[in-house]
């Protein structure tokens, strides 16, 4: 009988011990696989960085061919919207008191240049000196999102109009979409017009062009989706762009208090959030 329970002893021990070992097995594979989990994701934040770092050290080149600098206004210098006649005399309004607010800036970069570098160069737009970067028009809008005004396949891309805008940079409303990266390049800062305070210190950017600047007063920024009213560019009358300017700026976040228009011309620039299918705009009116 004494024979028999140790016996028995043995069996559980036996047992007791594959048990263990299998459940440190198991232990050991869950770790294996957690380890090789955070590798490949650290993996793919390393590459992610270096790609971005590749782009954004392109256009850090390209920049040093343009210089943008502050000019000194004109004595007795009037400025009027860019969509006026120049044969009409401009009463005093909104829009001329905003231009003679509005910074004056100068660019010296050679378009020429730049359309050489690229033959889809349309301008180039300045942000805040946070947002200086090429704007190019294609015919559609899917190249420019994993590649550069070089040319070089990379997750930053460039800034591109809307590809079915009928007049490019002279559209009614001039759309403009770029990467919202994570190393705040590109559009990656256009989200700080989330605040108003940063909004009162940043009210202005500027589109340098061939036929000369746009100078935008921002009037509204807010979160919207991918396929929204937002990303209209063509109106049919005066009332439904009016519309639209109203809609726009009910969706506004900041109070801009920035009066829109039949005939004003807009600049809508739009990036990703980081929630999907999101996208932040902000929206200006041509000044000057």
């Amino acid at each position: 009988m004494l024979a028999r329970c140790v016996a028995y002893s043995k069996t559980g021990v036996e047992r007791l011990k594959k048990k263990k070992a299998k459940g440190s097995l198991i232990g050991n594979i869950v770790l294996i696989l957690a380890v090789a989990v955070f590798l490949f994701a650290a993996w793919q934040l390393v590459s992610a960085y270096m790609e971005y770092k590749k782009g954004t050290d392109e256009y850090d080149r390209l920049e040093k061919l343009v210089e943008i600098q502050t000019e000194e206004p004109q004595p007795g210098s009037s400025a009027v919207q860019a969509t006026a006649d120049p044969g009409e005399s401009q009463p005093e309004t909104e829009t001329s008191s905003s231009a003679e607010e509005a910074p004056r800036l100068q660019f010296t970069g050679d378009h020429s240049e730049l359309k050489a570098i690229n033959s889809d160069y349309a301008g180039w737009l300045f942000m805040n000196s946070e947002i200086s970067y090429p704007v190019v028009a294609a015919d559609n809008n899917d190249y420019y999102l994993t590649h550069t005004f070089y040319g070089t396949k990379n997750k930053a891309g460039t800034l591109f109009l809307e590809a079915a805008l009928p007049y490019g940079m002279q559209s009614k409303n001039v759309i403009i979409y770029g990467h919202n990266l994570k190393n705040d390049k590109m559009f990656g800062t256009l989200m700080k017009y989330q605040e108003q305070s940063f909004y009162d210190e940043h009210r202005y950017f500027q589109i340098f062009t061939e036929s000369g600047t746009m100078t935008c007063e921002i009037f509204a920024a807010y979160t919207t989706t991918a396929v929204s009213d937002a990303y209209t560019y063509g109106f049919g009358s005066d009332e439904l762009f009016l519309e639209y300017i109203d809609t726009m700026k009910g969706w506004s976040v900041i109070d801009t208090g920035v009066t829109v228009e039949a005939g004003d011309q807009i600049v809508t620039l739009s990036t990703c959030t980081n929630v999907n299918d999101g996208r932040f705009v902000v929206q200006g009116k041509v000044i000057k």
